[in-house]
Parts: structure tokens; sequence; C-alpha cells
């Protein structure tokens, strides 16, 4: 068996609990300006995946490599984040807008599944249920993304705070553990 020092690990859970705090926190209090935040960093991140992409694909080039499809990635992801970083709020409505079509698009398949294995299907009303639920809940996202996206992220923030305490509390309680844990390790696991 393995020995793990959890107790000297402890501020990582609480660390991470405060940064889903503050998170949190962002969610509630300013959920339109966080959900543009992270289309915009996202944004950002996507376009230096980009360049280190386009880097790679002009070294795989000059030493002879294949390369064609790296530049083609590079370019998509550059364009990608691009659009990301300077039209947030678009992308964010395309965003919503793709999760409410699939949205739709699924409740209406399960609808047209349970009618017609109607007299097979087990948990038919609660099948119906979940399928009208999933289409009101694409019509909703349908009619009104920007609305729709604040409240993922106020929903987003509720969840990051109810972890985020649940984090402390726990990486405070590995604090008082007086006990190593044991921990069988893969390689014994294996033997």
């Amino acid at each position: 068996m393995e020995i793990v020092k959890v107790k000297s690990n402890w501020w990582s859970f609480v660390f991470s609990g405060l940064i889903a705090i503050i998170y949190a926190l962002l969610a509630l209090l300013v959920p339109g300006e966080l959900a543009q935040t992270i289309v915009k960093v996202s944004g950002i991140i996507i376009v230096l995946i980009g360049v280190v992409c386009l880097l790679i694909a002009m070294r795989r080039k000059r030493n002879t490599l294949p390369w064609g499809m790296l530049l083609f990635e590079s370019i998509v992801l550059l364009a990608l984040g691009g659009v990301a970083f300077f039209w947030s709020t678009a992308t964010i409505k395309l965003i919503i807008f793709a999760i409410g079509l699939w949205s739709v698009i699924i409740g209406t398949f399960m609808l047209l599944v349970i009618l017609s294995a109607r007299d097979i299907m087990i948990n038919r009303g609660f099948f119906i249920f979940c399928a009208i639920l999933s289409l009101l809940f694409g019509i909703l996202l349908l009619i009104n993304p920007f609305e729709s996206a604040t409240v993922f992220v106020i929903i987003s923030g509720i969840i990051a705070m109810v972890f985020g305490i649940i984090m402390m509390m726990f990486g405070f309680a590995v604090r008082k553990v007086d006990a190593d844990v044991k921990v069988i390790s893969e390689n014994q696991e294996n033997s």
C-alpha cells in the first residue's frame, strides 16, 4: 500500500473552494458580463492554440513533414477565436441557439419514438414528460438566447457556490485528520 500525504494538501481543497465561490459571486452579481468575459477569454485561448498550431505547421513544412491539416486547423482556430473575442454576444447567442435547436430536435425524436412504440414502452408517461420538457427548454432558448445564457450563468453560479462551500469544508476537515490515508497503488493492484 502507498501512503498518501493528504493532510499536507488540505489547502488545495480550500483554494479550489475559494475560486469556486469567487466565480459564484461573479455569476450571481454580474451574470451577463461574466458570460461575455468567459467567451472572450475562451476566444483568446483558442487564438493562442491556433498560433501554436500554425507554428507547428510551419516547422513541419520546413522539416518536409505533413503540415497541411495543421495549417487548416490553425486557420480555423484563429478564425473561431477571433469571432469569439470580437463578437462575444453573437457567439453566446449562437451557442445558446445551437443548444436550443438540439434540445428541440431531441424532444421531437423522443416524442416520435414514444408514439411509435407506445404499446411496448415502459414508463411512457415519464418519457413523454421528458420529451415535452426538452421541447419547452429548447423553445425557451430559441426565443430569448441571451437571457437564457444569463440564466445558465446564474445556475452555474449557484452550483459553484454550493461546490465551493463543500470544498472549503472538506479542506478544513482534511486539515484536522491526524492519520495518513492508505491507498492501493495501481502496481500492487495489477499484481
